[in-house]
């Protein structure tokens, strides 16, 4: 996967910059597509068949919080200020079981600004 040789791309940021030509090329990458998706909606559907809800939680906050990764900031310009991207869902989650709803979960991103892996 990714070897010149095999007809495949080679250079990792164009593979991933341009994703569109690694998915056209390489049929093991389309694979990776499909299992997580099948793999994601076996999750939800285990949760599901146990009573869980799933839910949503914002994307965006005024403070950081949730975990100690420093937070990517964004500004949002209708409200003229910056909000934090999420780290991490517990906070809203935590909120939610505290409020009555015992069985949550949320199957969504979070925005750790850390190291990064090619």
């Amino acid at each position: 996967k990714g070897d010149s040789s095999l007809g495949g791309l080679a250079n990792m940021e164009t593979r991933y910059r341009q994703r569109y030509l690694d998915l056209i090329i390489n049929q093991d990458v389309r694979d990776v597509f499909s299992i997580r998706a099948k793999v994601i909606n076996g999750v939800r559907r285990y949760l599901d068949d146990r009573h869980f809800l799933e839910v949503e939680t914002p994307m965006m906050n005024m403070i950081p919080g949730g975990a100690v990764a420093k937070p990517f900031i964004t500004h949002h310009n209708d409200l003229h200020m910056d909000l934090y991207l999420r780290i991490a869902p517990e906070l809203y989650l935590k909120m939610l079981v505290v409020g009555g709803l015992d069985r949550v979960y949320e199957i969504g991103r979070q925005f750790r600004n850390e190291g990064i892996d090619l």
